[in-house]
């Protein structure tokens, strides 16, 4: 009799399992989509997510990139180690919990359509941000005008952010977005069926936006990842390409053609130039451990170049970080680092690759996901050469959820396929 009156209580423990799967879903939903709105609330959500998700049925898994992000950890608490200040470098060990992201949605988003419910959340999240930021640079120009100022030298200073608090994490993370939007439209069946105009004209307005941020690396990462992307839905378009830059050019306002022409400016990148030179200096006599997480900034001036070092005053920029990841890493937790960081970006590409030569030819929204994954890595690894992109939670985070949504999808294409050899 006993064991009957105690034969239902597995059957509802295992109903409150399932129920913590769907609501450590619906966290890690509301964390990934927050990204672009409020890193508070997708932190929050994020630590919601993964105790209920340890709780849960659901099996805790790790895309197949466990190798380089565990290394890439270890070796920063080597160098950390190592540090003439440890605890000034903790904030470095307390931006690991964003790498929380790859497991949490890894485990929680398997099929297709969960993350193309995220990635249209993401459009919509991102449009709300780039009709913020237009609002934003409006204001910026009238102020500007009524003050009497020159607006570019004023709004270069003070550029347009969204909901973000800088304007390079809105225009990087507004670049990553783009790439998926343009994959989502030339790649995916769904995109072509449901709300096409709708999300063409998300695009205009994302566009609209990426170009008032007046950041020159995202230009620069977003032709390369936009012409990518049109490389493998339309080749023979990029004959267009360079007649389209031409015309952008001679049609832009001249605030626009200005920061054009700032792109191989040496008096306008010298800033860039001292970093590199002084982060080569830091990498040549601490090659393996670095100076230590946060210490860039604080030893940045013992090594300035001798002919810098005479300068009264360095040209205005922010000298706490190097405005390269590949460089920053390597000067501030050694070469092995940046090659960690390098070999990562590497795997998601190739791996993304494999996948996409076992679908057929065609519309698929696997391919749509796995094509927007190469696209955001290459724009990933481009605009690391100017900023330390994957540095900023924001990013990371986003990039995080996008790698382990396309794990997802190679994960699938390869079942498909062994289940086409099999059959």
């Amino acid at each position: 009799m006993q064991d009957a009156a105690l034969q239902p209580l597995p059957a509802a423990l295992a109903a409150r399992r399932d129920s913590l799967s769907e609501y450590a879903f619906g966290f890690a939903f509301v964390s990934a989509a927050a990204l672009l709105l409020s890193i508070a609330v997708a932190h929050i959500c994020l630590a919601a997510a993964l105790a209920l998700l340890l709780f849960s049925k659901t099996p805790v898994r790790v895309p197949p990139i466990l190798w380089p992000v565990a290394l890439f950890i270890g070796w920063t608490l080597l160098s950390l180690a190592a540090s003439d200040d440890p605890a000034a470098g903790l904030p470095q060990v307390k931006k690991f919990f964003v790498f929380v992201t790859l497991p949490v949605v890894f485990s929680l988003f398997p099929r297709l359509d969960q993350a193309r419910r995220l990635i249209e959340a993401w459009f919509v999240c991102a449009l709300a941000a780039s009709v913020v930021s237009v609002v934003q640079f409006l204001q910026k120009l009238a102020a500007a005008r009524a003050a009497g100022e020159d607006f570019y030298e004023a709004y270069v200073e003070r550029r347009i952010t969204g909901f973000f608090s800088h304007w390079m994490t809105f225009s990087e993370v507004g670049l990553l977005v783009f790439l998926i939007l343009l994959s989502y439209l030339f790649f995916s069946v769904s995109g072509r069926r449901w709300g096409r105009g709708v999300w063409v004209a998300c695009g205009i307005v994302f566009g609209f936006a990426l170009v008032l941020s007046f950041t020159r690396s995202v230009w620069l990462a977003l032709a390369a990842g936009g012409a990518y992307l049109l490389w493998h839905w339309k080749p023979k378009l990029l004959l267009a390409a360079p007649v389209l830059a031409i015309l952008l050019a001679v049609l832009s306002p001249g605030v626009v053609k200005h920061r054009l022409a700032t792109i191989a400016s040496p008096g306008d990148n010298s800033a860039r130039l001292i970093m590199w030179r002084t982060g080569a200096r830091m990498i040549a006599q601490h090659p393996w451990l670095g100076m230590g997480p946060e210490r860039v900034g604080p030893h940045f001036r013992e090594f300035l170049p001798p002919d810098i070092a005479q300068l009264e005053e360095l040209p205005p920029a922010y000298y706490a970080h190097l405005h390269n990841v590949y460089v920053h890493y390597a000067a501030e937790r050694g070469l092995p680092a940046a090659l960690i960081v390098l070999w990562l970006l590497l795997k998601v590409v190739l791996d993304h690759c494999r996948a996409l030569k076992r679908l057929p030819r065609g519309p698929d929204d696997e391919k749509f996901l796995l094509q927007a994954v190469i696209a955001a890595t290459i724009g990933v690894a481009l605009v690391s050469c100017f900023d330390v992109s994957l540095g900023d939670s924001e990013i990371l985070g986003f990039y995080l959820a996008l790698l382990a949504l396309g794990y997802r999808a190679v994960e699938r294409v390869s079942l498909r396929a062994a289940n086409a050899a099999a059959g």
